[in-house]
């Protein structure tokens, strides 16, 4: 490909340019973008409200339509919280101070610089220049302003643009069909076994602890011989997803030899998580052997169904239902912000027993369209590989 002219950032867009607002009353309305409101997977505002001039008048970040918004603080910014400001109530926002507003003039578009700053390889570099201590470190204004970045035409800029955004549109096709894919599977549960907050009154109830093992994981931080250590990969409470697993990143853990089978995940399992934020209470996933071995750390509980009572599949909608959720929250300890279960209170948690045969059936529906979710997610990793390669190419990376 054809090397273009890199240029710093600075100089091809105003970083954080002061708010063009005058002459408006005070209680003209303009779109309000908190941090929370952009979605780091879609790159877009997905949520916003209104709010008068003179609300976010001090204290916020100021734009417009077709600035891009790049969030400098971490762990946003390594995320991918960026997007591009359109359809703003009156062509005008505010959001976040720990949004960068990127203003590009004349020589750039705005999706242009919105993809640039998206990839992966240029995020790894604006980590590595991060200033500020653990927790509320963020990327330099600097950094922002003299970051190169290649300048190739407005035209070759438009058809580099053109192929990114259908990259991205595979990928937002993808995320939509997964949710429809669980909506199919809530809506199945309910038809074949009751309301999901009925759940448990349809069929004859038994504790969780009489129809699976439920076992605890290993504990981070044990201090272990050299000579009696192994290095194994382990799940982590963001693995587990509420009704899938979560495995991009696989970390790896120090046990002690012999300890292997303790903790070791089997197909089949089902993996739960004991909280932390109210959301991951009771998180629950299948393993279906995706790595030849896997252990699973001590926030991560490994229930191992009998499966002559119930079925995997069928667990884990049980624990899914609104029926499972309410009975997590009715007995999970609570701290500010936090919510968490212990082993006792999982194994207590009651179980509706149908009929072995209901539950085959639900099994294979749930199993045909995992497979066709697969398949998606085969497809969606290659685009997600085409994607970067792409980027990279199109978009010459910053080293």
């Amino acid at each position: 490909m054809t090397a273009h002219t890199q240029v710093p950032l600075g100089e091809i867009c105003k970083i954080n340019p002061r708010a063009q607002r005058h002459g408006y009353a005070s209680d003209t309305l303009v779109s309000f973008v908190p941090m929370a409101a952009v979605d780091e997977r879609l790159g877009a505002i997905a949520i916003r409200e209104d709010r008068s001039i003179a609300d976010v008048s001090k204290g916020y970040t100021p734009f417009q339509d077709g600035d891009v918004l790049f969030a400098k603080i971490t762990p946003c910014m390594e995320n991918g919280k960026a997007a591009i400001a359109r359809d703003l109530t009156n062509g005008m926002g505010s959001g976040s101070t720990e949004f960068y507003v990127l203003r590009p003039d004349g020589k750039v578009l705005g999706e242009y610089i919105y993809h640039f700053v998206r990839q992966p390889q240029f995020r790894e570099t604006a980590k590595r220049n991060f200033t500020g201590t653990a927790g509320q470190q963020r990327v330099p204004k600097s950094f922002m302003e003299e970051v190169l970045i290649p300048l190739p035409p407005l035209d070759d800029q438009q058809r580099i643009v053109g192929i990114l955004n259908r990259a991205a549109k595979i990928e937002r096709m993808r995320t939509r069909a997964r949710e429809l894919m669980g909506e199919f599977i809530s809506a199945l549960f309910v038809r074949m076994f009751g309301r999901q907050d009925q759940v448990g009154v349809r069929y004859p109830c038994r504790p969780l602890r009489e129809v699976a093992e439920i076992r605890s994981g290993v504990t981070k931080g044990r201090k272990i011989e050299p000579a009696n250590a192994i290095e194994v990969p382990y799940l982590r409470v963001a693995n587990v997803q509420d009704g899938y697993l979560s495995l991009d990143e696989i970390k790896t853990i120090i046990i002690r030899r012999g300890e292997e089978r303790k903790y070791a995940l089997a197909q089949g399992d089902l993996v739960m998580t004991e909280g932390g934020d109210p959301d991951k209470l009771g998180r629950a996933a299948i393993w279906n052997g995706e790595l030849d071995y896997c252990a699973h750390q001590n926030h991560v509980f490994r229930v191992r169904p009998d499966t002559e009572v119930v079925l995997t599949d069928y667990l884990r909608a049980v624990a899914g239902s609104v029926y499972g959720k309410a009975y997590f929250l009715s007995v999970a300890k609570r701290t500010t912000g936090i919510a968490s279960v212990n082993k006792t209170q999982l194994g207590d948690f009651p179980i509706p027993v149908p009929p072995m045969a209901l539950q085959a059936l639900y099994s294979k529906i749930v199993v045909t369209a995992d497979d066709i979710a697969s398949v998606s997610e085969t497809a969606a990793r290659e685009v997600a590989a085409v994607n970067a390669s792409l980027m990279n190419r199109l978009l010459e990376a910053v080293e």
